[in-house]
């Protein structure tokens, strides 16, 4: 074999291995497009899974002082159960619970500011700012008595609350629930704090140059599918799914930059210790998000604490297992009533 010959194998192999990766990478990208077709919906297919809130609900502001207003949806009487939705999503993903709940309880929900219907206002975005929030509503309403209810960011604004104002709290707050959430840093590792610090600004920064370049609007419809369906688990259907992918896309640039600073550096795990409400911790099996070992570790910091974990569930108990995640809050709620 010639020198030339021979010097060409390797590059004739790397050849056929690129073209090969190519070919299965091509033949991956047919099948996940292929399943998200299947998974395509309607509105009618997400009406079906009851994921409309009812009609019959009121909704109301509460101004914020710095321009902010504050969406308030209620409905039904009795013992208040206040439920506060995660990132990227609204009120909206309570309309199981409504339905369950509204003939026993007052039911109030609201969207943070920058998502739903509330209005950012002027100010930083921030968990802080969103437990400030949560306390003119509590306030404005005159609320006491409540049982909070926090799905994942809504648990960290849940647990900001307390920390920021344990007055209104013991006056307003009778126990809580924290839904698929997490006290401390997403990531159990050394250096993550300093990580975080210069990544998550980046990163914010990153997003809203995207949203000004129109990245958002040509965002590929089958990503858009799989970053939504990563926080469910196994037994999803296709119009849960695409619900949430649509609130997803519906939560501006904005909302996403300004709040994911704050949540990549959120940490009041050390002061778990110090909650004296009883608080239920309820988290899915499959929930790859804010998996159960982290639930388990809140559960072993708070005081007054009691773990639920749904089989075979996600990231949204409140869709994934609606009907089982409305008893477990009726549940707890009747027996915070038994003890005050």
């Amino acid at each position: 074999m010639t020198e030339e010959g021979s010097s060409g194998h390797p590059h004739r192999l790397a050849g056929a291995l690129a073209l090969g990766v190519g070919a299965v990478a091509a033949v991956g990208s047919v099948l996940q497009h292929r399943s998200v077709t299947r998974a395509a919906t309607t509105e009618q297919d997400i009406e079906s899974e009851g994921l409309r809130l009812p009609g019959d609900l009121l909704h109301h502001f509460v101004e914020a002082e710095d321009g902010g207003r504050i969406h308030v949806v209620e409905g039904g009487t009795g013992p208040v159960v206040m439920l506060l939705h995660g990132f990227l999503l609204d009120s909206s993903i309570w309309a199981h619970q409504f339905r369950d709940l509204a003939h026993r309880h007052r039911v109030i929900a609201i969207d943070h500011r920058g998502h739903g219907k509330s209005l950012p206002g002027v100010g930083a975005l921030g968990v802080r700012r969103l437990a400030a929030d949560l306390a003119a509503v509590l306030e404005e309403l005159d609320l006491s008595k409540v049982l909070l209810v926090g799905h994942s960011m809504g648990g960290m604004v849940a647990l900001q609350l307390v920390e920021d104002s344990r007055e209104t709290i013991r006056r307003r707050v009778t126990g809580m629930v924290l839904a698929s959430t997490l006290a401390g840093p997403f990531f159990q590792m050394p250096g993550w704090v300093g990580l975080a610090r210069v990544a998550a600004p980046a990163s914010a920064r990153a997003a809203l140059f995207a949203s000004r370049l129109g990245v958002p609007s040509v965002l590929s419809q089958d990503l858009r599918y799989w970053v939504s369906r990563f926080g469910f688990g196994s037994d999803a259907r296709p119009a849960q799914v695409r619900f949430v992918e649509a609130l997803h896309t519906a939560t501006s640039s904005r909302t996403l930059a300004g709040l994911l600073p704050s949540l990549a550096l959120f940490d009041l795990f050390a002061s778990l210790g110090s909650i004296e409400e009883p608080v239920l911790v309820v988290v899915g099996s499959h929930d790859r998000l804010t998996p159960p070992r982290a639930a388990r570790r809140m559960v072993g910091a708070l005081p007054h604490a009691q773990l639920a974990e749904l089989a075979r569930c996600g990231h949204m108990p409140m869709i994934e297992r609606p009907h089982e995640f409305s008893r477990l809050l009726d549940e707890f709620s009747a027996k915070i009533e038994r003890r005050s």
